[in-house]
């Protein structure tokens, strides 16, 4: 069955495609995987030595991997770890037409590829706006080689999101569509550290939406912070941000070294 999130009026809606060919900066490195339907996705990697960890990022809508170039010296800097960004497809490097359905298979394989190339790293997946449906995806495979999951200005409402493009859901969701798409039931199979951050005054995925994702997670090892005069794209100039993104990092790294029990 064809829901509305997988017609092609409503897919030209939800994404923003923008290319862009920069080239990698010093220190980077570019990476293209293979995923269905003969796309290749671009991921960056900016590997920085002296981090412990490495935050796997699927950016938000409107956004390519270059935007995130310079911010790599500063997730060093101030949150402690390496950056690795990935961009959908039809954006920045990556080929084909972006789909929200497509885009949520393409996570797997990119986790696939990025794994392969950590070493010593503690690995942490974020999704950033409409890239939390792919870190969600992730959450439900239950990767063991993912140490953490960051939520930024993350929808969890499925209704919403066809909402705010003007569009309605129309006949219900089988569940087997539902199981795809909705964020919701991926959220409780996070067994990882999970930080959700949100701008209080966001006016494009309302606050309350991250209520719904913090209260998906189970119980242990979660963590919401909303930040005060901020909305959907600011939250990285507030300097609470990156306090908040420091300490998860840390208490990451500090897991990762401590001796397994049991």
């Amino acid at each position: 069955m064809t829901t509305i999130f997988d017609r092609p009026e409503f897919n030209r809606a939800l994404f923003f495609a923008r290319r862009d060919k920069s080239p990698k900066p010093p220190g980077s490195k570019d990476l293209f995987v293979d995923v269905a339907d003969g796309a290749k996705l671009h991921v960056r990697i900016h590997d920085r030595p002296a981090t412990e960890a490495l935050i796997l990022l699927f950016h938000g809508n409107g956004e390519v991997v270059a935007d995130y170039d310079e911010l790599a010296d500063v997730y060093e800097q101030r949150a402690g770890a390496s950056l690795a960004v990935v961009d959908f497809r039809g954006y920045g490097q990556s080929t084909g037409t972006p789909t929200l359905r497509a885009s949520i298979g393409d996570a797997a394989p990119v986790l696939d590829a990025v794994v392969k190339l950590v070493r010593r790293r503690a690995l942490i997946v974020m999704g950033r706006s409409l890239g939390g449906a792919m870190a969600a995806e992730i959450c439900r495979l239950e990767r063991s080689e993912v140490a953490g999951f960051i939520f930024e200005s993350v929808s969890s409402d499925l209704e919403g999101v066809a909402r705010r493009r003007r569009f309605d859901l129309g006949a219900p969701l089988t569940a087997d569509d539902l199981a795809v798409l909705d964020p919701m039931p991926k959220f409780s199979h996070c067994h990882v550290p999970a930080l959700v951050l949100h701008g209080e005054d966001d006016q494009i995925v309302p606050a309350a939406e991250a209520e719904g994702t913090f209260s998906a997670l189970p119980n242990a090892h979660r963590t919401k912070v909303l930040l005060p005069g901020c909305g959907h794209n600011d939250l990285s100039r507030s300097d609470i941000y990156w306090v908040v993104l420091s300490r998860f990092v840390a208490s990451i790294t500090t897991q990762a070294k401590s001796p397994a029990k049991g």
